[in-house]
């Protein structure tokens, strides 16, 4: 069992998402444009086992990171992350959101789509990162956020 919580300890998610294989700077303060955080602890150990960031970059809204520990990949959490950070965005008046996708796949399956870079926003750090082209070659993925019988249950509390 697990439970998921927004999280203000930005300092403690940015090692965890960097254990998991992000490309994110570790022990700092949560930067200006980082919107919500989410932790994943595990309830039996207190384990932090998933996390998300959603940040604001140049207007746009960005899922910025969003890992889950390798042992726990099986459990859909990070289906459940995403669909809390696209339930937030509504809330916040979005209706469209950006990422840069290291594992394209998991995301092409929530209905991202795969965007050309020259079509895209500024919201990638790639080009500044040593990985980029050799060992890294993430997308740039988008999605329209619009509202599903998910959501609807969810905010109607009939879950």
């Amino acid at each position: 069992m697990y439970i998921i919580n927004e999280s203000s300890d930005y300092e403690k998610l940015s090692r965890f998402f960097f254990d998991n294989g992000l490309e994110t700077e570790t022990g700092i303060e949560r930067p200006d444009n980082v919107i919500k955080c989410w932790e994943c602890i595990d309830s039996k150990n207190s384990k932090i086992i998933g996390g998300a960031s959603l940040e604001n970059r140049n207007g746009e809204f960005v899922v910025a990171d969003m890992a889950v520990d390798i042992g726990y990949r099986k459990e859909k959490l990070g289906t459940k992350l995403m669909n809390m950070l696209e339930e937030e965005i509504m809330k916040m008046g979005g209706d469209e959101a950006w990422l840069v996708g290291k594992t394209p796949v998991f995301y092409l399956k929530l209905g991202w789509e795969i965007v050309a870079r020259n079509q895209a926003p500024e919201i990638s750090k790639c080009f500044i990162c040593s990985k980029f082209g050799n060992e890294c070659n993430p997308e740039i993925m988008h999605k329209v956020i619009t509202e599903n019988k998910q959501t609807e249950r969810n905010r109607r509390g009939q879950l």
